[in-house]
Parts: structure tokens; C-alpha cells; sequence
């Protein structure tokens, strides 16, 4: 009996251990990400202003767009750092009016060139009356990157990714499309717990984190994430935000 339980508390402590060191590692990589993430943002400034002679219009375009996905990338390491800095990694959001379709519109400038690598073509239908929700931009930022770079990198090549933004009742909707293997109800249902990936039978890199996130992060905004998979090979992810304001003096959090 005592032998059973001293097992059971070791390996309790264990993975307590193995999680402590977990978390110390991403906090130490973010850390050491944000130095060189810092340089390229003040480069790639300085290309802007000609300090290495005149650029072209599309150079110029090409680089600005690098650019907002340094800035981008930046501002993730350190909503990241101040994650592991909180207590239990518990992360507050911000309460800002954010137009959905600006910043889906946002996000796919971003991914544009990694679409173009595999021949996908990108369109996005604003369908909205209301096209605005209260919450965290880098919260919400992240999880359409999540969501678009998945759309990219799971679809067959060729193939268009369709995004439509609309509104269903008091909530405004953001969900894409694409042509990608089949999702069985079983993954469906799995899709989005942490470290859950299926990346290797799609022969794609992924560690099963990002939709994981996204979901927390949705959720803390008061609204639902959701998955469809069709036999015909028609994907869609998507999510709803409540258009509504949150109630007065409600703190709303983020615990990853």
C-alpha cells in the first residue's frame, strides 16, 4: 500500500518537474527569440526610410509586409512572456473594438506568399452589418493566423481558400474553407486539445498547440470555435464573437 502511494507521488512530482521545465524552456526561447525578432523589425525600418539606397514600389511592399509580421511576431513574444510571468500562465484581454474582416484582410497580407508557394488563391466575403467585437487584438490576431496557416497548409495545392465574414444573430462570424483530406468525426472531436496533431499522416510539420490555443483564446472572448469536414474534401474552420460589449466590471482572462 505505502509502496503504491510513494509511486503515485512520484510521478505526480515527475510531471510536475517535466511541466516546470517545459515552461522554463518556452519562456527561455521567447526571450531569446525577441532580441534578434528586434533586429530585424529596426532593418527592415531603416530599408524603408532608404538608408541603403532608393527602392522600388514592390520592394517596398514586400518589405512592409515583412515587416508587420516582425511587429506581429514581436508582439506574440511578449503577450508569451507575459503568460509565463503570470501566475498560472492566466493572461488579461484587453477590451478594444476590432473590425474582423480588417484584420482577417490583415492576416492573409501576411500569408499571402506562403499561399502563393503552393498555388492557393485566397478571397475573403465581408457579409457583415456589423462587422465589430470587443476583445484583444493580439489574442485574436493569432488565432486567424492559426486558422489561415492550417487552411494553407493543409489544402491541396491549386486549390482557393475561402473566407467569409458574417453575422448569425448577435455574434460576428469569421470561417474559411478549403480543399483538404477529410477530417473523421473522431479527429473532429480531438481537433482542438492540446498536443493533438495530425500533422504526420497529412505530411506536414505541426505540434498540435495552435488550434489548441485558439480555442482558449475564443472562448475567453465568449464565443465558440468549430470545425466541418466533408467527404468531398471540403474543410471549414471557423469562430463567433458575441458584437456585445462585456458586462461592466467583468475582467475577462485567458488561462493557456
Amino acid at each position: 500500500m505505502d509502496s503504491s502511494v510513494n509511486g503515485t507521488s512520484r510521478n505526480i512530482s515527475d510531471e510536475a518537474n517535466i511541466e516546470i521545465q517545459r515552461e522554463n524552456f518556452v519562456a527561455s526561447v521567447s526571450h531569446d527569440l525577441k532580441n534578434p525578432t528586434i533586429a530585424q523589425i529596426r532593418a527592415l525600418e531603416l530599408f524603408l526610410k532608404g538608408s541603403f539606397g532608393t527602392l522600388q514600389p514592390n520592394q517596398k511592399e514586400i518589405i512592409q509586409m515583412v515587416l508587420d509580421s516582425c511587429k506581429y511576431m514581436n508582439a506574440m513574444l511578449c503577450s508569451l512572456l507575459a503568460t509565463y510571468r503570470c501566475e498560472k500562465g492566466t493572461v488579461k484581454l484587453a477590451n478594444d473594438e476590432i473590425s474582423i474582416p480588417e484584420l482577417a484582410t490583415e492576416c492573409v497580407d501576411e500569408m499571402i506568399y506562403l499561399a502563393k508557394d503552393k498555388g492557393i488563391s485566397i478571397s475573403i466575403t465581408n457579409r457583415t452589418t456589423n462587422e465589430f467585437v470587443f476583445g484583444d487584438r493580439i489574442q485574436l490576431k493569432r488565432v486567424i493566423m492559426n486558422l489561415i496557416t492550417n487552411g494553407i497548409k493543409y489544402a491541396y495545392n491549386n486549390t482557393k481558400l475561402d473566407i467569409n465574414v458574417y453575422n448569425k444573430d448577435d455574434y460576428t462570424c469569421f470561417e474559411f474553407q478549403n480543399h483538404s483530406p477529410y477530417i473523421t468525426p473522431e479527429k473532429q472531436k480531438k481537433i482542438f486539445a492540446k498536443y493533438v496533431t495530425y500533422s504526420q499522416s497529412n505530411n506536414v510539420i505541426g505540434i498540435g498547440l495552435g488550434l489548441y490555443t485558439s480555442k482558449k483564446i475564443i472562448e475567453a472572448h465568449g464565443g465558440e470555435i468549430f470545425v466541418k469536414s466533408y467527404t468531398d474534401n471540403i474543410t471549414k474552420f471557423g469562430f463567433k464573437i458575441p458584437n456585445d460589449y462585456p458586462p461592466q466590471g467583468v475582467e475577462r482572462t485567458v488561462t493557456f
